[in-house]
């Protein structure tokens, strides 16, 4: 088995996702939501080097956006700790799915290699749940950073300081 650590490099921002095993949810209720994006704000914390920009959570994947400021494994090391906290949690709450994985492997990333494709990512990212017929308006639908971008939304998301998201400039 190879090394499952990818390096990352610095200053650069990656649209990274993953989804649940075949068509099973991620998030099942608003409970599940909540506990993977309080999961994610912990682990922000232990890793100031990265800054969260955008995400999106839809019931059998998630989308983030992160800007990672050193080069090295330590997005890798965090996605892991992320999912594997989630997975955790998961398997108390569904006992029965114990001998299967919840995530569809590891973490999936692209680099964002320029200020144009930064803003179609973080467009794509933060309208993916209409994409899927979820809400008919975007503002209806909290699990999604847009909510950060209007200035709209539950309280409990704007006034997280963890987010970068006034981080628009490519580059930065």
């Amino acid at each position: 088995m190879g090394n499952s650590r990818l390096e990352f490099l610095e200053n650069s921002y990656y649209h990274i996702y993953n989804k649940g095993l075949s068509t099973e949810p991620l998030f099942h209720d608003d409970q599940e939501f909540d506990k993977f994006y309080e999961l994610l704000l912990r682990y922000l914390k232990d890793y100031s080097d990265i800054k969260l920009v955008s995400y999106s959570f839809l019931p059998n994947h998630f989308h983030l956006i992160v800007k990672n400021i050193k080069t090295g494994h330590r997005l890798s090391e965090f996605m892991k700790r992320l999912q594997g906290a989630y997975a955790t949690s998961y398997r108390k709450k569904y006992p029965s799915e114990l001998k299967q994985p919840v995530f569809k492997g590891r973490f999936k990333s692209t680099r964002i290699d320029s200020e144009e494709y930064l803003h179609k990512c973080m467009s794509f990212v933060n309208y993916n749940p209409l994409k899927y017929k979820l809400v008919e308006d975007i503002k209806d639908y909290k699990y999604t950073s847009i909510h950060r971008l209007l200035k709209t939304g539950p309280k409990k998301y704007l006034d997280n300081k963890e987010l970068s998201l006034d981080e628009l400039e490519y580059g930065k």
